[in-house]
């Protein structure tokens, strides 16, 4: 199995190692680790990587001493009346934890999920989802190996079924992905995938992509996230198509949780802003810019202008990147526009600043000045102090490279008067002071 944790050490923490000795149902003592790291062993049979799995124990359990055969389940009834037990013992092991006992929690963990076994696969998946997640919030990474085992133990079993239960390739899939098992978690959705793909089933096959994309991306496996996703948006097309046709139904409401939170679903929205975000961590601008701007259409089409803005600043950004300032210049442009329709003035505030910037590197200093002076009362308006600081800087800086040093003078005034009330880059202004009124001195 490929596993991340398969090369967890006997050395660790003492409350690593506390919980490693703890897995079984007899009674381990735990190592103790000196500050140079060296160990002294209390007990010698002590449990690493190459231990049998605490989980397959066939120890006689107090609260079931008669188990069923092997792959048998309890019934309804003997489920009844053992489920609270197994409650119990969940709710026992979360007290020791948060006493600062992992021994004696995870102990009782592998009780529980021994049992749990007799419920069926769902509950006793959702039992190894739970005490996993667990176990990786408290780095009991050789514990997290023994619950992924039993995993994968179940995705094997499934696949080899001659008809695959989605419903518990599903569950696993979400388990994976709460143990931070990458490969299983790919190997699990590919399966669902491939059977989708089998069936024609073109919306399972969105959700198995889907999944197998957020995996990638969670993973910073930015390459591969990239061809899934835009394998994704292949296939989200082809719904939307098949939808206009009449020949899909349209999208149902989205699930909701046990929580009562609403569930996200794949969407198109969803995988172009995955993908603009892939390709900025992969410095590609230009695939950047596609996929931004294929969502800028999207947010037109609905009328819906909040979303606007910020794209069309980071794709004036992308081009600015590649050299393209005419491009970039005409981006930001828009992007205050549309700001200032729907009156987000920070974004056009940002539009002003980033183009008056473009400006000055084209040397083109009075287009820009005046660009910081609309932006100057874009801040006055919002009352936004450091941003009309900041402008009142810019604003020095050019008239100072003008040698129009009174009116230099006059903005690093202003930009002072704001940083002391701001308490905040007083020194600056008062360098930049000091360096204007040496000019103008005789």
């Amino acid at each position: 199995m490929t596993n991340l944790f398969k090369q967890v050490f006997r050395v660790g923490c003492v409350s690593l190692i506390g919980v490693i000795l703890g897995l079984t149902c007899g009674n381990l003592t735990a190592l103790a680790q000196n500050e140079n790291g060296s160990e002294t062993e209390q007990n010698p049979q002590v449990l690493d990587q190459f231990s049998p799995n605490p989980l397959e124990s066939t120890e006689p359990e107090p609260l079931l001493p008669n188990p069923p055969v092997v792959g048998d389940l309890l019934n309804e009834t003997e489920q009844e009346r053992l489920a609270p037990e197994l409650d119990k013992l969940n709710e026992e092991a979360l007290i020791l934890l948060e006493q600062g006992d992992p021994f004696g929690a995870f102990n009782l963990w592998t009780r529980e999920l021994r049992l749990r076994r007799y419920f069926g696969l769902l509950p006793e998946i959702a039992a190894l989802q739970r005490v996993g997640l667990i176990a990786w919030n408290n780095n009991q990474r050789l514990y997290l190996q023994f619950l992924v085992e039993r995993l994968e133990e179940i995705l094997q079993q499934v696949k080899a079924e001659e008809t695959l239960n989605i419903e518990i390739l599903e569950a696993l899939g979400t388990a994976f992905q709460e143990t931070r098992e990458k490969e299983l978690g790919i190997e699990t959705y590919q399966t669902l995938l491939n059977y989708a793909r089998e069936q024609e089933d073109i919306l399972q096959e969105e959700q198995a992509l889907s999944k197998i994309g957020q995996i990638y991306l969670d993973w910073l496996d930015y390459e591969a996230a990239a061809l899934v996703y835009e394998e994704l948006l292949e296939i989200q097309q082809q719904i939307k198509l098949l939808r206009t046709e009449g020949i899909l139904p349209p999208p149902p409401p989205p699930p909701v949780n046990a929580e009562g939170e609403t569930v996200e679903q794949p969407s198109e929205v969803q995988s172009l802003e995955n993908l603009s975000f892939i390709y900025e961590q992969l410095e590609k601008p230009l695939k950047s810019i596609a996929a931004r701007e294929r969502l800028v259409g999207y947010y037109s089409q609905l009328q819906n202008f909040q979303p606007i803005p910020d794209l069309k600043l980071a794709i004036g950004l992308n081009f600015e990147k590649l050299g393209l300032f005419q491009q970039a210049g005409q981006n930001y442009q828009e992007a205050y526009t549309v700001a200032m329709t729907i009156q987000e003035l920070a974004n056009a505030s940002e539009a002003l600043g980033r183009l008056a910037k473009l400006y000055r590197s084209q040397e083109q200093t009075q287009a820009a000045l005046e660009l910081y002076q609309a932006q100057l009362l874009i801040e006055q308006q919002s009352y936004n102090f450091y941003g009309m600081m900041n402008v009142y800087d810019n604003i020095g800086q050019i008239y100072f490279d003008q040698k129009a040093y009174q009116r230099a003078l006059a903005a690093y005034q202003q930009g002072l008067q704001i940083a002391q009330q701001l308490k905040y880059r007083e020194d600056h202004f008062v360098k930049r002071i000091e360096t204007v009124n040496r000019q103008i001195a005789p």
